[in-house]
């Protein structure tokens, strides 16, 4: 637990300090930025952001989707409520043979600029119905302005804690980058996304396997589209687990939101 301590606190402390580059986040709110991980955290692919569902001063409610291909086929519906600019709930469900109920909260307790500090959980009904077992993800977040390879990024750094017993090691570590893709061909509209750490958004996930931890996913991220008046539709493409053969994925995502 020391070292873990040592971790956590080198890591956030990090992004005290300025980051150089061209910040993407000043003068541009997260709903510009999608807001759908696998389960439905607002974040990248696995790994979730410091920042919460953009809601304003109003709530910001999202009903999403992902079907996820690894061997055997997934689904994943998902309801996030975003409240205050702060404060972020989802339920999601993973289903296939087995099912599992994941409940996340995070709640944002710094913002700087560019840069956000936020602290969440992940509690976990696996195995439904026929072992049922739980577990819980503990974890701190910073996301803030920097650049990947030549490129303006948004960047997240996390550590966590796993309560799980199936797991080969508790303490979690990831990191997440999102970087606008093509921009003059595709009107700054889709981004690029890549996350990687030891951490899935299960402890027993129907896609892929956290059981001896360690994954890199990629994707591309549709930005919300305007449907309706408050209504937007956002998506993903992503490849998971790409450096592990027998683990290897595909993912597609959509999320409707709802901006009252």
């Amino acid at each position: 637990m020391k070292s873990y301590l040592k971790i956590l606190i080198l890591v956030l402390s990090v992004t005290a300090f300025p980051v150089s580059g061209i910040s993407l986040l000043d003068g541009m709110v997260s709903l510009d930025e999608g807001n759908a991980t696998i389960h439905g955290v607002n974040g990248y692919i696995v790994i979730p952001s410091a920042e919460p569902a953009w809601s304003d001063n109003e709530a910001m409610v999202t009903v999403g989707y992902s079907a996820n291909l690894a061997g055997s086929f997934s689904h994943l519906p998902y309801l996030q409520l975003g409240l205050n600019n702060s404060f972020e709930f989802v339920l999601s469900a993973d289903v296939e043979s087995d099912a599992a109920i994941m409940l996340n909260g995070k709640w944002r307790i710094d913002k700087k600029g560019s840069r956000s500090l936020a602290i969440g959980v992940n509690s976990q009904l696996l195995n439904i119905p026929s072992a049922i077992d739980w577990a819980a993800q503990i974890y701190a977040v910073s996301t803030f302005s920097s650049t990947f390879i030549d490129w303006p990024a948004k960047t997240t750094l996390m550590v966590g804690y796993t309560l799980s017993e199936s797991l080969s090691t508790d303490i979690d570590y990831g990191m997440g980058f999102q970087t606008t893709f093509m921009k003059d061909l595709f009107n700054e509209k889709v981004d690029f996304l890549l996350d990687f750490g030891n951490i899935s958004y299960c402890a027993n996930p129907n896609v892929s396997d956290a059981t001896n931890r360690g994954m890199v996913n990629l994707g591309f991220r549709l930005l919300p589209l305007k449907l309706a008046d408050q209504v937007y539709l956002s998506g993903d493409l992503r490849a998971l687990d790409i450096l592990d053969s027998s683990d290897r994925g595909l993912s597609i995502g959509i999320g409707l939101s709802y901006n009252p």
